[in-house]
């Protein structure tokens, strides 16, 4: 059985009254949550308060779900992303400005991908993706530590997929500038 089955199996198993099986959809979505979630916040406390108010949200409204649009992954960091809006609005902070956004891209340029891969576990990603604008840093978060697709994503910040792949244009070539310019500083 696939692992999008599987969930939908579970799912359906949750709306019919089996909470063990929303255990199971905890366990297996908890760390990509709140990794994306703590990325946002950058502290502990809060990311663990938010990720679990989440997944007590997601539970309660599980209900009206339905396979409908780009699915339950879509629909539960959708739910993390509002949790986090809601956090910095209570705190007075906006969380990002509205820009409308419609390009046509093309692909990142090479090398970008070996950059990531040889950055990911050091601080000079995490601090050149944090240096993002916000929405460029969504996309981001969303598709490299999450894996969503463009148009998962889409649903996730009610944007196009053609919006989403604008913003992740753009990320790319600030990531690429970024750590570009942190490799030359470090050769330098």
């Amino acid at each position: 059985m696939s692992g999008k089955e599987n969930l939908e199996e579970l799912v359906e198993r949750v709306k019919q009254g089996d909470i063990s099986a929303f255990g199971r959809i905890y366990d297996r979505l908890f760390d990509k949550v709140y990794g994306y979630v703590y990325r946002q916040v950058g502290k502990r406390a809060e990311a663990e308060d938010i990720t679990s108010g989440v997944f007590l949200n997601a539970f309660e409204k599980i209900g009206g779900f339905t396979w409908q649009g780009a699915g339950f992954n879509a629909w539960i960091f959708r739910i993390a992303h509002n949790s986090v809006i809601d956090h910095f609005r209570r705190q007075g902070r906006p969380f990002f400005e509205i820009e409308a956004v419609e390009e046509t891209l093309e692909q990142p340029a090479a090398g970008l991908e070996e950059m990531i891969d040889t950055a990911w576990e050091e601080e000079e990603l995490y601090a050149a993706i944090d240096d993002l604008p916000d929405e460029q840093k969504q996309v981001i978060l969303l598709r490299l530590m999450v894996n969503l697709s463009n148009r998962e994503i889409g649903e996730v910040l009610s944007k196009s997929e053609g919006a989403v792949k604008a913003l992740q244009h753009r990320a790319m070539t600030n990531l690429r500038k970024s750590l570009a310019g942190s490799r030359r500083n470090e050769d330098g």
